[in-house]
């Protein structure tokens, strides 16, 4: 294998949003053997860099906001689609009648239009600064919006996703967390945005392993090589995979890659 690509959350990030120790340990080996890493993530853009930039002195290839954004080191972002202004205000106006609480991720910011316990719960868990205004519909509708999200208790988020995928046909609406549920256009995924980087670095995906967790990690997973989930993953996922290890609090992602490289597998 010559590609890995790693999602972030739940799957090579303990519960505590650090990278496992067997993680790093492992992805630290790979770098040494000049090997391609990607992360793949829902989170944004910003908050992957920020992140990484703890743990590493060199850039990755990152897939951001759930696949509407790839960026190379070299070059800056190869895709950046989102989602159209009427569409955005209407799903920002629904998620208010329904008293859900909705942000919008516009131009790499955080927007927000009510500073309650989720979107502080979400800064913190992001480490971006919440950017809060008087109307997020106006906000919108004036620059549309990379992804929009709604938190809430996973109950109510499950008993709305068919309705919202029944009167948006345009957007993909999943859960990235149990509590929350991303709307991002329908033509875009982690694994559409793996390929565009692979066809830009000249890279065969049959020799790229990936890691997930959720279901926003399927598309991902169905573009590589070898698929793993982890243990703690969905149960859509783990279908889909060839093999699933530890939970991401065991740091199962860099056990199994360990191990491969003691086996020699990995060279």
């Amino acid at each position: 294998m010559k590609i890995f690509v790693f999602d972030l959350d739940g799957t090579i990030l303990q519960d505590t949003h650090d990278i496992h120790p067997k993680n790093l340990e492992a992805i630290e080996k790979l770098i040494e053997l000049e090997k391609e890493i990607v992360f793949a993530s829902g989170r944004m853009l910003p908050s992957m860099v920020k992140l990484l930039k703890r743990y590493f002195s060199q850039q990755f290839p990152l897939i951001a906001y759930n696949g509407s954004v790839a960026w190379l080191p070299e070059v800056g972002k190869i895709l950046d689609v989102k989602i159209d202004p009427q569409t955005a205000v209407k799903v920002i106006e629904i998620l208010r009648e329904m008293k859900i609480h909705r942000q919008a991720y516009v131009e790499d910011k955080l927007v927000v239009e009510e500073e309650n316990d989720h979107a502080k719960a979400y800064s913190d868990h992001s480490q971006i600064e919440l950017t809060v205004v008087p109307d997020l519909v106006q906000v919108v509708r004036e620059k549309g919006a990379t992804k929009l999200l709604a938190i809430d208790e996973p109950q109510k988020l499950d008993s709305v996703i068919i309705h919202l995928r029944k009167i948006f046909p345009n957007l993909a609406i999943f859960k990235s967390f149990i509590n929350y549920l991303d709307f991002v256009p329908a033509q875009v995924d982690k694994g559409r945005a793996l390929q565009l980087i692979a066809n830009y670095k000249k890279w065969d995906l049959k020799d790229a392993v990936a890691f997930g967790d959720n279901d926003n990690d399927i598309a991902l997973l169905r573009a590589v090589g070898l698929k793993i989930a982890v243990k703690n993953g969905t149960k859509a996922l783990k279908e889909v995979a060839d093999v699933v290890v530890e939970e991401n609090t065991e740091g199962g992602p860099g056990i199994f890659i360990l191990d491969m490289l003691q086996r020699g597998l990995i060279n």
